[in-house]
Parts: C-alpha cells; sequence; structure tokens
C-alpha cells in the first residue's frame, strides 16, 4: 500500500525525502551540553533550599567541623547561587543551540573550517 510520502519504484518502496540528517552529532552534544546543565543546577539549587529550610525549621544537624550554622547558611546560599548561574549557562547553551538549528534547517550553517583550512598558516 502506497503513502502519500513514499514512491513505488519495480515494487520496492523509495521514500520521497532525502535521508540525510538534519541534525549533526555535535549539535546533539551541544542539547545534551544544555539539559545536563539544567539538569545540574537544577539539583544543586533543590539541595540548597531544603538545607536552608531544615535550618529554619530547626531541623538540620551541623557537621563536625562545621562550628555555626551562620557558616552553614552561607555554604547553602552559595551552593543555591551557583544553581541558578548553571542554570542560566544551561539556558543560554540552549538557546544558542536552538538557534543553530533553526540556521542548519534555512541552509545558513556556520561554517566549520575543514581540517585542511585549519592546518595551513596564513601568510
Amino acid at each position: 500500500m502506497d503513502t502519500p510520502l513514499e514512491l513505488r519504484v519495480q515494487g520496492n518502496s523509495v521514500p520521497t525525502r532525502a535521508t540525510d540528517p538534519s541534525v549533526s552529532m555535535a549539535d546533539r552534544l551541544w542539547d545534551a551540553l544544555a539539559g545536563l546543565l539544567l539538569l545540574s543546577g537544577t539539583t544543586l539549587f533543590m539541595l540548597a533550599r531544603n538545607g536552608l529550610a531544615s535550618i529554619a525549621a530547626g531541623t538540620h544537624v551541623l557537621p563536625p567541623g562545621v562550628p555555626s550554622f551562620v557558616q552553614r547558611a552561607d555554604y547553602f546560599s552559595a551552593q543555591s547561587s551557583l544553581g541558578l548561574v548553571m542554570i542560566g549557562i544551561g539556558v543560554a547553551v540552549g538557546i544558542m543551540a536552538a538557534i543553530r538549528h533553526a540556521l542548519r534547517r534555512r541552509g545558513v550553517a556556520p561554517r566549520v573550517p575543514t581540517q585542511a583550512r585549519a592546518a595551513t598558516p596564513v601568510a
């Protein structure tokens, strides 16, 4: 049975579209990096939030070597800030990857120098 997206040629079904992938492996790695930054930043932020909430509730037990709750709260505050920075970087990387995907689909992909061009010195 024929579908609108394929042709019959001598009994074999041939797709009408090219099988060239529209997104390269390098672009998929950028996507994965953005996701990993978002996930790790969110995890750090949530751990810091839970730590600060346990200090506020009075249920937090200080680890050995930490003399005060203020020092522990500063630690959780810094951890929270780092998590938010990682989330921001992940969003920026994701937006950059989306722009690269859109440019590649339009045929205006950023040019990557080949090894032969990169190896020749400029005189």
